[in-house]
C-alpha cells in the first residue's frame, strides 16, 4: 500500500513539473509575442515624435491628430517608456526644438497625471522622473503640473518624493520649492539632508530669491533642512555673513548649525567672523569639532592672531585639529621664520604634521607645473 502511494506521489509530482514547464514556456512565448506586436507601436511613437519636433523646428503647428494618438496611449507605462526613448533620441539630434515640443505636450502630461492619481507609487515615481527629465515644471504662480509635484513631495514613498523634488529643483519656481519644503515640514516628513542639499544646488533660477524665501522661513524648518539651506547659501556664495554670525554667537543655536556656519565663513570672508573664530579657538573646553572646522575655516583669514592660534592648534591632542591647522598654515603661505619655533620645538607631532603638509603641497605644485 505504501509503495502505491509513493508511486502516485511521484507521478503527481512529475505531472506538476511538466505543467509548470509548459506554463512558463507558454508565458514566455506570450511575452515575446507582445514585444513583437509592441515594436510596431514603438516605431510609430518614435516617428510621431520625430515629425512633431521637425514641425516645431520649422515654427509650424504640430499635428493634433498625432497628439491625440499619444493622448489615448500614454497612460500605459510601456508606452511612456517608448515615448521617453524617442525623446532621448531627438534630444541628441535637436535638443532645443525637442524641449520646445515637450512644452507643447504639457496638456498631454496633465492628463496622464490625472490618470495616474490612483496608480501605485512605482508608476508615480517614474512619471515624476519624466516630468523632471522633460522640464515640464514652469515658474508660473499657478501651474497644474507644479501643484501635482508639490503633492507628490508628501507621498510616503521616498522615490516619489525625491523625483518630485527633483522636478521642482530643475524649474525656476522658487515659490514652489518653498511650498513643498514647508508642507513636508508641517507633516513631519523626514527627507535625507544630503538629498535636499544636493537638490537645491540643481536650481538654476534666481538663487538669491530662493535663498531669501528660505531664510525668511528658516525658524520653521528642522535641523536637517536648516543645514541644507546654509549649505545652499554657501555654495551660491551669497552674502549672509551678518545674520549667520549672529546665529553662530547665539548660545541656543544647535551645534550642527553652528558647524555649518563656520564652514560658510571658511568660504565667504567676513572680518568679524575671523575675529570670532580666533576667540573660539582660544577656548580651553570647547568641543573638538568646533576647533577642527574652525582651524580649516581660518585659512581664509591671514593675520598674526590667526597664525598664532593655528600654531597653538598644531599642539592639540586631537589629530583632526592638528591636521586642519597645518593645512591652513600652508594655505596661508606662512614664511619659514614664523614657523621656526615649531620646527625647533619639542612637540614632535606638531613638527611632523606641518612638515607632511608642506611636503604634500610642494609635490602637488610640482605635479601641476609638470602638466
Amino acid at each position: 500500500m505504501s509503495e502505491i502511494r509513493i508511486d502516485l506521489i511521484l507521478i503527481i509530482y512529475i505531472i506538476i513539473c511538466i505543467l509548470m514547464i509548459l506554463f512558463n514556456t507558454a508565458y514566455l512565448l506570450y511575452l515575446r509575442y507582445k514585444d513583437y506586436l509592441f515594436k510596431g507601436k514603438k516605431e510609430k511613437i518614435r516617428q510621431i515624435v520625430r515629425e512633431q519636433v521637425l514641425l516645431v523646428s520649422k515654427n509650424s503647428k504640430i499635428d493634433e491628430n498625432k497628439q491625440s494618438y499619444l493622448f489615448r496611449r500614454l497612460t500605459k507605462v510601456k508606452v511612456l517608456k517608448a515615448f521617453h526613448d524617442a525623446i532621448k533620441e531627438e534630444v541628441k539630434i535637436n535638443e532645443k526644438n525637442t524641449f520646445r515640443y515637450l512644452k507643447l505636450c504639457k496638456p498631454l502630461f496633465e492628463y496622464v497625471l490625472i490618470e495616474f492619481d490612483t496608480k501605485e507609487n512605482t508608476k508615480k515615481a517614474y512619471l515624476a522622473f519624466l516630468i523632471s527629465e522633460f522640464r515640464l515644471c514652469d515658474d508660473a504662480s499657478y501651474d497644474f503640473i507644479v501643484s501635482v509635484m508639490i503633492s507628490y513631495t508628501m507621498n510616503k514613498s521616498v522615490y516619489v518624493r525625491q523625483n518630485a523634488l527633483h522636478a521642482l529643483y530643475t524649474s525656476n519656481n522658487s515659490e514652489a520649492i518653498l511650498t513643498a519644503m514647508l508642507r513636508m515640514q508641517e507633516l513631519n516628513i523626514k527627507h535625507n539632508n544630503k538629498l535636499i542639499s544636493d537638490g537645491l544646488l540643481l536650481f538654476q533660477g534666481d538663487r538669491a530669491k530662493l535663498a531669501s524665501l528660505l531664510w525668511k522661513e528658516f525658524d520653521r524648518f528642522d535641523i536637517n533642512i536648516r543645514i541644507a539651506i546654509i549649505n545652499f547659501i554657501k555654495v551660491s556664495t551669497l552674502d549672509y555673513a551678518e545674520p549667520f554670525l549672529a546665529l553662530l554667537k547665539n548660545k541656543y543655536t544647535h551645534k550642527e548649525i553652528k558647524l555649518a556656519i563656520i564652514r560658510y565663513f571658511g568660504k565667504i570672508y567676513y572680518a568679524s567672523a575671523g575675529e570670532y573664530l580666533v576667540s573660539l579657538m582660544k577656548q580651553e573646553n570647547l568641543e573638538w569639532e568646533y576647533k577642527a572646522i574652525g582651524a580649516s575655516a581660518l585659512a581664509k583669514y591671514k593675520s598674526k592672531e590667526v597664525i598664532d592660534v593655528l600654531k597653538d592648534a598644531l599642539k592639540s591632542n586631537n589629530w583632526y585639529i592638528r591636521y586642519n591647522a597645518s593645512e591652513s598654515l600652508v594655505s596661508l603661505d606662512v614664511e619659514y621664520m614664523e614657523l621656526v619655533d615649531i620646527y625647533n620645538g619639542a612637540d614632535r607631532y606638531a613638527r611632523e604634521i606641518l612638515e607632511y603638509k608642506i611636503e604634500t603641497a610642494r609635490l602637488k605644485k610640482k605635479a601641476n607645473q609638470g602638466e
